[in-house]
């Protein structure tokens, strides 16, 4: 059997800047990253949402870890970047079935 030989697409896909310039970027994140993440006992509900937010974002280009996003981040900036990146699904699902 031959393996699939593709690549999946990482690439940003919506982009915002915080007020002091810094640029937050949505990448494209792997299944396997989102099921060790999602799968993972050992982490909180609130650990496990921090690393799949960092694990879907670019910080002014670049990678993050979840250390990045709780060290270098304001709650008020942390809570803005958890919302851009991972949308309220419910209000979404509202305004379509309404609208």
């Amino acid at each position: 059997m031959e393996a699939l030989n593709r690549k999946p697409d990482l690439t940003a896909r919506r982009s915002m800047n915080l007020p002091d310039g810094t640029m937050i970027e949505v990448v494209g994140v792997k299944a396997r990253t989102m099921a060790v993440v999602a799968n993972n006992k050992a982490l909180s509900d609130f650990d496990r949402g921090i690393h799949l937010t960092a694990a879907k974002i670019h910080v002014n280009g670049k990678p993050i870890v979840p250390d990045d996003l709780l060290d270098n981040f304001t709650d008020e900036e942390l809570n803005q970047i958890i919302e851009f990146v991972n949308p309220d699904e419910e209000k979404e699902g509202t305004s379509e079935k309404n609208g």
